[in-house]
């Protein structure tokens, strides 16, 4: 018996439709064809140090393998941070890890709250899931905790915090957060997404994510990809409840965190020191670059990144426009602002000479 359909392939769920479409920071590219500077993705611009490059060519090796489960990882990680084994997860990146929050704590007939703007991931994330995406506008370019409270409705299982926050950098007061997270219901997560944390204080090695031990509705988000060079190898870990992380196995797929990705992890954690001398040399030059920014005149919020927000509105495109003549990526959010990635100083360089031409009369 055949059935009429109509034309054309099978159609998605409704309201996959209307997702928003992840925007990558595009690479730059000179007048003449040539390879500029990209400061578009918050990447580090080193490349992974030699013995982590080393040992990613020794893990390639038994590429046709399977890799195993992450317990080295999980292992070394707890021995950093003087965390429980029990208390850390690792995954192929800390938005693998997000994702699979909110596939298992939330969904249709639930909401998620969040500021904005923030990580551009988050609405694609949340309504992937079905549940209600509440996005709460910042103020003074922050996170404000208040208006997040304010959001929260009764069916709210999870509020996103990305502090410091992306795109803007700014912080939020970490006793504040503290405070926000005894707050919530029991049965409402507070995921604290602190990709950028390395960037965040003045020693890139003090990191007291102990504290969030007794927390057992808090989750925090770490990654490899930023302090430690690792953007291109996914690896992503988190601290949170084994309650919270059982369910996380549950529904993560399998073999996502490769043998490569794991052993160059591992190295980088091993050399720690040079990679967070990177680190501090990221932070003194997006100190310089932001002094010079606002003698140009520019709104420039402090950051805790390893980026810089410039608010420019509807001025945005153009600026961006401008940056991409002189070989400059930066990362353009129509009508709201541009972030600029700090890199080496001779890329910074060329993107303040791209600034002063703008601005210049």
């Amino acid at each position: 018996m055949s059935v009429d359909r109509a034309p054309g392939p099978p159609q998605p769920r409704d309201h996959i439709a209307s997702l928003p479409r992840y925007v990558a920071g595009s690479p730059a590219i000179r007048r003449d064809g040539s390879p500029g500077y990209k400061l578009s993705s918050n990447e580090s611009p080193y490349p992974p140090l030699p013995e982590v490059l080393g040992a990613i060519a020794q893990a390639v090796q038994t590429a046709n393998r399977y890799p195993v489960p992450g317990q080295a990882l999980r292992a070394r990680l707890a021995a950093r941070h003087r965390l429980p084994d029990s208390s850390i997860g690792v995954s192929g990146g800390s938005l693998e890890l997000l994702r699979d929050l909110l596939l298992a704590f939330t969904g249709p007939g639930t909401s998620v709250v969040y500021g904005w703007r923030s990580y551009e991931a988050y609405p694609i994330l949340v309504q992937t899931t079905g549940a209600d995406s509440i996005a709460v506008p910042l103020r003074d370019q922050r996170v404000n905790l208040e208006r997040l409270a304010a959001a929260i409705r009764p069916d709210t299982r999870a509020v996103l915090l990305a502090d410091p926050n992306n795109p803007t950098g700014t912080l939020v007061d970490p006793g504040s957060i503290e405070g926000f997270a005894r707050s919530l219901a029991p049965d409402c997560l507070l995921i604290l997404d602190q990709a950028y944390g390395e960037f965040a204080g003045a020693d890139p090695a003090d990191q007291p994510l102990g504290r969030w031990l007794n927390s057992p509705n808090v989750v925090v988000l770490r990654t490899f990809s930023k302090a430690y060079a690792l953007a291109g190898m996914r690896v992503g870990w988190c601290v949170a409840d084994p309650g919270v992380l059982a369910a996380l196995e549950a529904v993560a797929l399998p073999f996502t965190l490769t043998a490569a990705a794991q052993a160059a992890a591992v190295t980088s954690l091993d050399h720690e020191a040079a990679l967070f001398e990177r680190v501090q040399a990221l932070i003194a030059e997006r100190q310089r670059v932001r002094e010079e920014l606002l003698r140009l005149h520019f709104e420039v919020p402090a950051s805790a990144a390893n980026f810089l927000w410039l608010p420019l509105g509807r001025g945005s495109a153009q600026f961006a426009q401008a940056c991409g003549e002189a070989g400059v990526s930066v990362r353009c959010f129509a009508d709201e602002g541009i972030r600029v990635s700090i890199g080496t100083p001779p890329e910074n360089d060329a993107f303040l000479e791209a600034a002063a031409r703008y601005r210049a009369p």
